[in-house]
């Protein structure tokens, strides 16, 4: 490809290179809002764990931890003994610490409206905590969520809204019981009082620790504005609330009612002097002030700010490992219809990519649910300053639903040709490392890149115009905010010049700001609160937007996730414990596809201690049938029987730990030569690995080398000769020691004396066992017990080679007589057959 072709592939402005297929419009119309939530809500699965977290059971006597988060065996245990624990313990323990405050007089009754508030709150808490004995299910979770409500409430209200602390630790002592309920529960069992304590709720602390530092982010914005604005900037007396804070009282000025300043008088050793603007010694003191009370905050925030980061990186991280996971476990489950139909660089780059957005799901509701509680909040305190204010930050809501309604199926539509683009990608990359030797044997290199250059500029292509109309989204959805912020901003700078009185001039009092009227503080903050809510919407319509390209993936994932394996235990299936007596296929019938049967009625038997041969042409079945036997498929009617069991009435890992294949693709890996043999019994000694490679007579070479068996091979074993490749996989299928041996092709590449050696070794090895052989070369067939010859799925004969060498005008004797024919015509040219080195 040239580079001015490359130019074109790739424009910076208008189309390019197309996706060879693109989803239908029906397709990105499914995935509404409601399938979009539902996708979400899958994920619920993986999240559940953080979320719930474990119990840690710890007796009473001692403090020693009878279990651990990591001991799977703990939580099995744990999960079928869940009977008998209790939190009867808790609702009296609600109901005492929300009496604590009346009863002590901290929170007295019937002297102030928010006194009577809070004590509600409380009641309503130790209400809601003995409910939650009786409820069960749906209205348990739903009592649950509004003690939490109600929890959040009462703790903002005491520390925004009553003044004093101590109403503040009686408020969070009714909390802090009623999470009890949560985290401890008790049983009696054997006489004996236990105890058990829910850990591991990793996301439950992230978001209380998040709340925590917004909390503290908004009581630093709130008095941080109201210092600087009024006091340091206009000389104006600071709030009650801030004067008692920094224990100056007499900054207050003529903030206070005469009642208050009477109290302070006769507390204090001196009187306090009333002041209608504060004096400039006193203004470079709050500077002083102001600067300690940023550099506090400061000193509060820096842990958390550095935690909470690494923190939710660890919980995404852990949450994206077990939905990888879960979809390799269910990729190797499904069988090999599937995997035949679709490409490998798909199944990697859903497993990789696509697993993925997971995490970025949960960054996304975790930012969305930040951006709705900072809109909220805004929407609040604009009602409290001006309704109209209000009004006009709900009206970005409705311009953004009504954009959003338009591009939203569009993005969809986009994302998922992005996706699939991608796989493709990665499809052509996996296949083209895979198929190196190929390519530089045929000299493909050109036509290969070419082939690569244009499956990478279709994903590339794709997945620009899915960035490009996210640019696009953003840049309307922030023209329509910005007409409702300039048209905020104007009324508010009329408000503040006639200096009219705010909407909730009392409420804003009691909080102790200074907005009662329209002033500079009460401009920047509603400002701010306007702006603020205006970016709120624009950014909850960005995630909104990537939310769509996650659901698209996430989708991919779950259409994996959602495949039942063709091959499954059956209940109440049995252990196979050995073969001691027949297999026998029963009239069986097998196809990949309805309209093209692979195997028809097929029946044998096999005895143990017999070497069996399967003949046949190319493409007649002989694998196929191989396949039913290991239950890689089952079949479509009829059945297979180890000692008159069907196989289906096996555990599934049972069977396959008895059956050993040796594949005719022979598959190494990149370790050492005693793992590759071992890879299916890792736990085999060296005598066992030197002695299968005794059988497979490849111990020669492997003492030939300097490191012996620790020697590590290159990928795919890409140094050895193919016969060597070949006897290793032997190797690997005879160290397993299973009474049933599948060996496909296993001499094609091995010349005459080696087969010869290799076939008696394994006639030895053998001897109690079942063998069979698919192959074509009549050298080793003749060694066969018993031969099977196959043809069109069908069985066409069957016996030893002297009895179907006998059968006049016989299938088998026209194949052997056919290779013989052709072999001495090949004879005289051809060379003494060996491996390729």
């Amino acid at each position: 490809m040239t580079n001015s072709t490359r130019a074109g592939a790739l424009p910076f402005l208008g189309g390019g290179d197309e996706p060879p297929s693109k989803p239908s419009s029906s397709v990105a119309k499914e995935h509404g809002f409601v399938a979009i939530a539902l996708i979400f809500a899958r994920t619920w699965t993986f999240l559940s764990t953080y979320v719930l977290g474990y119990w840690r059971e710890v007796p009473i006597r001692g403090f020693a931890i009878r279990d651990s988060a990591d001991n799977p065996q703990w939580q099995e245990r744990d999960a079928s003994d869940d009977s008998g624990w209790s939190f009867h313990h808790v609702p009296p323990i609600v109901t005492l610490a929300a009496l604590v405050g009346p009863l002590t007089g901290v929170i007295p009754i019937n002297t102030s409206w928010l006194f009577d508030f809070l004590l509600a709150l409380s009641g309503c808490m130790a209400v809601l905590s003995w409910s939650l004995l009786f409820l069960r299910k749906r209205l348990y979770l739903l009592a649950s969520i509004a003690l939490v409500a109600i929890g959040a409430v009462s703790s903002l209200f005491a520390v925004f809204v009553v003044d004093g602390v101590v109403d503040n630790l009686c408020v969070a002592l009714v909390c802090a019981a009623s999470t009890c309920i949560w985290v401890l529960q008790y049983r009696f069992k054997d006489g004996k009082l236990r105890i058990r304590v829910r850990i591991g709720s990793h996301l439950v602390y992230y978001f209380v620790l998040l709340w925590a530092s917004l909390l503290l982010l908004i009581l630093l914005a709130f008095f941080s504005v109201d210092v600087v604005s009024q006091s340091i900037l206009q000389a104006k007396p600071v709030t009650p609330f801030i004067a008692d804070l920094i224990n100056e009282p007499e900054l207050a000025g003529s903030n206070r009612d005469g009642n208050e300043l009477a109290r302070l008088d006769g507390e204090a050793q001196e009187p306090i002097i009333e002041t209608e603007s504060l004096t400039t010694e006193q203004r470079h003191s709050l500077k002083w002030v102001y600067a300690l009370f940023l550099m506090i905050g400061w000193i509060v925030q820096l842990p958390l700010s550095m935690a909470l980061p690494y923190y939710y990186i660890y919980i995404m991280q852990r949450v994206n490992q077990d939905l990888r996971l879960a979809l390799h476990e269910r990729w190797h489950l499904l069988s090999l219809r599937y995997h035949s139909n679709h490409r490998v660089g798909d199944s990697v780059y859903r497993i990789y990519q696509d697993s993925a957005q997971v995490t970025a799901v949960i960054g996304e509701i975790t930012r969305a649910l930040q951006v709705i509680i900072t809109y909220g909040t805004g929407l609040m305190f604009l009602m409290a300053l001006d309704p109209i204010l209000s009004a006009m930050a709900l009206t970005i809501i409705v311009g953004a639903v009504a954009w959003g309604y338009w591009f939203s199926p569009r993005m969809r539509s986009r994302s998922l040709t992005s996706r699939r683009a991608n796989s493709d990608f990665t499809s052509r990359v996996q296949e083209t490392f895979a198929s190196t030797r190929l390519i530089k044997a045929h000299g493909a290199e050109d036509r290969e890149q070419r082939r690569f250059e244009r499956d990478s500029v279709n994903a590339f292509n794709a997945s620009y115009r899915v960035r490009t109309f996210m640019a696009i989204v953003a840049i309307i959805m922030f023209s329509i905010a910005a007409g409702a912020l300039l048209y905020g901003q104007f009324l508010t700078a009329i408000w503040t010049v006639g200096e009219r009185e705010t909407y909730a001039s009392v409420l804003v009092g009691l909080v102790g700001l200074s907005f009662v009227k329209w002033n500079l503080s009460a401009y920047q903050s509603a400002q701010e609160h306007l702006g603020a809510s205006s970016v709120s919407i624009r950014e909850l319509i960005e995630h909104w937007t990537r939310a769509q390209d996650m659901a698209m993936g996430l989708n991919r994932v779950f259409e994996i996730l959602d495949l039942e394996p063709d091959v499954k235990n059956r209940e109440n299936a049995i252990p196979m414990t050995g073969f001691q007596h027949e297999i026998r296929f029963d009239n069986v019938s097998f196809a990949y596809e309805p309209s093209r049967a692979v195997l028809s009625n097929v029946s044998f038997a096999v005895k143990p201690g017999t070497v069996t041969a399967i003949v046949g042409p190319t493409g007649s079945g002989k694998s196929s049938l191989m396949s039913l036997l290991s239950r890689l498929f089952d079949p479509d009617s009829g059945s297979v029987a180890i000692d008159g069991i069907d196989l289906r009435d096996f555990d599934v890992d049972s069977l396959r730990e008895n059956v050993a294949i040796a594949l005719q693709e022979n598959v190494l890996f990149g370790m050492s030569l005693r793992d590759n043999i071992r890879y299916v019994v890792p736990q085999s000694s060296d005598q066992q690995v030197i002695e299968a490679a005794r059988v497979a007579c490849v111990e020669e070479y492997i003492d030939g080398l300097p490191n012996g068996l620790d020697t590590v091979l290159s990928d795919r074993g890409g140094k050895l000769s193919t016969g060597q490749r070949q006897r290793l996989s032997i190797a690997r299928a005879v160290v397993k020691n299973s009474p049933i041996l599948i060996l496909d092709e296993p001499t094609a590449a091995l010349d005459a004396a080696t087969e010869h050696r290799v076939l008696e070794r394994l006639a030895e090895w053998g001897k109690e066992r079942a063998i069979f052989l698919i192959t074509h070369r009549i050298s080793t067939i003749q060694k066969a017990d018993s031969i099977l010859y196959i043809d069109h799925g069908r069985l066409i004969e069957h016996g030893s080679h002297e009895e179907l060498m006998k059968i006049e005008s016989g299938h088998y004797r026209n194949y052997v007589e056919t290779e013989a024919r052709l072999s001495k015509r090949v004879e005289p040219s051809r060379p003494l057959e060996g491996e390729i080195q």
